[in-house]
């Protein structure tokens, strides 16, 4: 759950709600079922950037502080370094990974500067997202 929270805020979809969690069970006990719903929002400027639920009671990234993040940690019976370095992974992950995913979805009838330009601005949610805490 922690590393889903993460990933949508570094993404930029700030459209995501409790209900896009789902639990899986069966033989080998309850897990997380694979994410879906996932978009950037951000690519939408006429879209709200508020989070549709608060991370450290906070309803944005760029209010996001160490202070927020100490309160997201707490909130869910965490500890600091724990989110500290699935943050750091996390959106380290996003940044390498963002250029090549949008190469890989470049076909005939999809417009290649967009795709560019939607990976430039997830990687630049990455970055802001881990300079924050």
């Amino acid at each position: 759950m922690l590393d889903a929270a993460l990933f949508h805020l570094a993404l930029g979809n700030a459209d995501a709600h409790g209900k896009n969690y789902s639990i899986l069970y069966d033989a080998g006990g309850p897990r997380l079922a694979p994410l879906y719903d996932l978009l950037s929002t951000v690519a939408w400027p006429e879209l709200s950037p508020r989070l549709a639920m608060r991370m450290g009671r906070r309803a944005t990234l760029e209010e996001m502080n160490p202070r927020a993040w100490a309160a997201f940690a707490a909130g869910g019976g965490l500890g600091m370094p724990l989110v500290r370095r699935r943050v750091a992974e996390l959106t380290e992950r996003v940044r390498a990974e963002a250029p090549g995913t949008a190469e890989a979805l470049m076909s005939p009838g999809l417009d290649g500067a967009v795709l560019e330009g939607l990976a430039r601005a997830v990687v630049g949610r990455a970055e802001a997202c881990a300079s924050t805490i």
